[in-house]
């Protein structure tokens, strides 16, 4: 390597750990930032083993923490963090362990909040409105309808 890709590299190094420094990503994301700052796939291959080598990536921790926080903090469901996940560039494995790494009961709290939240906003429960919402923020047919099942 001549110093000039050396120089490269440990810059391209540099500013994926900055990136990744204030919070988990995927390696599709570190490849889509090196790539916006022109530099070859073959240094970025490079940087993506070096990063992966040292633990400050890995799309499995990746998975977990972005399918637990998608959950709580914004209440999507499984089904909006499985596709959201697939356009991080993770495989079925990976996407599979951070959708179950989401606590079951913390879960269907969730979607018990999604639903006590959209019926005080809206004075007059419309259950379709209702459950176009929930199929919208994620969640699948059988949970919202188990769901509003206890409710009523």
């Amino acid at each position: 390597m001549s110093s000039n890709e050396d120089g490269k590299y440990r810059e391209a190094v540099e500013l994926s750990l900055r990136f990744c420094g204030y919070r988990e990503r995927s390696k599709k994301e570190i490849k889509t930032k090196l790539q916006s700052k022109n530099y070859t796939l073959q240094l970025i291959e490079k940087v993506i083993k070096r990063l992966e080598e040292i633990g400050a990536l890995d799309n499995l921790r990746f998975a977990r923490a972005f399918s637990r926080g998608k959950n709580k903090s914004n209440r999507w469901g499984k089904v909006k963090i499985r596709n959201h996940l697939f356009e991080k560039g993770l495989d079925n494995f990976e996407i599979e362990e951070g959708i179950n790494s989401i606590d079951e009961k913390i879960y269907y709290e969730v979607l018990r909040k999604n639903i006590e939240i959209y019926t005080r906003k809206n004075n007059k429960l419309d259950k379709n409105k209702l459950i176009a919402h929930l199929l919208y923020k994620g969640f699948s047919s059988d949970e919202i309808f188990k769901s509003i099942e206890q409710l009523t």
